[in-house]
């Protein structure tokens, strides 16, 4: 399960979407302009009303041509609904900065990573993890390893 990515990709809704929406529809032909996630992988929007309110940000895990399958209120937003011609944007957020953060930092040939896992993590599919320790996990929070991956602590 990766987070995706692609430079610039702005588009608007062609159609209105309730706050329990599970799609929505883009500006027709810029669906392109968007990653395609397959095997658990998804990009994140951040949906923006045409006077700059709401604000929110949902978790796209399928896309067919114009078409995007949706999960509501990500990183502590809210589902709202939104007008036909509101703004799409895939953008860098707080929760992936964080992660990142949080994932380790690289500098002069050195990786660091935290010594607190503060937030569930699920390992990618036929992946594996590296930490070095001691390393542990914060009360409440997990670490999934599937089938075929390792996480190895060192």
């Amino acid at each position: 399960m990766a987070i995706l990515f692609t430079n610039n990709a702005s588009t608007n809704l062609a159609a209105s979407i309730t706050s329990g929406a599970t799609s929505l529809t883009v500006t027709g032909g810029t669906g392109v302009l968007f990653p395609n996630p397959t095997s658990g992988d998804y990009f994140l929007l951040t949906l923006i009303g045409i006077s700059g309110s709401p604000i929110e940000i949902v978790k796209v895990t399928a896309l067919s041509t114009d078409i995007m399958t949706i999960v509501r209120a990500q990183e502590g937003t809210t589902a709202s609904a939104f007008t036909g011609g509101d703004q799409v944007q895939l953008r860098i957020t707080a929760g992936v900065m964080n992660g990142a953060a949080q994932a380790g930092l690289a500098s002069g040939g050195l990786t660091e990573n935290t010594q607190t896992i503060s937030s569930s993590y699920t390992i990618s599919t036929n992946r594996n993890a590296l930490s070095v320790g001691p390393v542990s996990v914060a009360s409440g929070q997990s670490v999934t390893v599937p089938s075929g991956s390792r996480w190895v602590i060192l």
